[in-house]
């Protein structure tokens, strides 16, 4: 009895040393992101690689730009159905409109007003211009 429940512990043991650390990773969010506009929509600029692992260790809490998630785990593009799809001329300015999640100057969930509120606390490595984001 003793010998079949210390052997039992150690398989339950191994299998979260090995296994438990996969589970964890597949939830961890990608180094960098390539950004591109959604499918079927004219890009207008080079994509832009975003640093989100840079973000993350900064301690930048995910729900502010992921903010319909209800958690981190959560979080998807903004480019996924049900977010900022429309790349149009005519969303451009709407809260909803691809270009405006990331360029509105009066959103901190856009990368370009949280930047400028960043710039005006004296960081002044943040990009807050066209081409530091979309070098090409």
């Amino acid at each position: 009895m003793k010998k079949s429940l210390i052997i039992s512990l150690m398989v339950a043991a191994l299998v979260c040393v090995f296994c438990l650390p996969v589970v964890i990773a597949a939830n961890a969010p990608a180094d960098t992101i390539t950004m591109e506009v959604p499918a079927g929509a004219k890009a207008t600029k080079t994509p832009v690689t975003f640093p989100h692992k840079k973000h993350v260790d900064q301690g930048l809490d995910c729900l502010v730009c992921h903010h319909k998630a209800k958690s981190p785990d959560e979080a998807k593009s903004c480019a996924a159905e049900g977010c900022h799809v429309d790349a149009s001329k005519a969303a451009k300015k709407e809260p909803t409109g691809f270009y405006a999640a990331f360029h509105s100057k009066k959103s901190q969930a856009s990368c370009l007003g949280c930047h400028k509120t960043e710039r005006k606390a004296g960081n002044k490595a943040v990009p807050v211009s066209c081409k530091q984001c979309h070098p090409k």
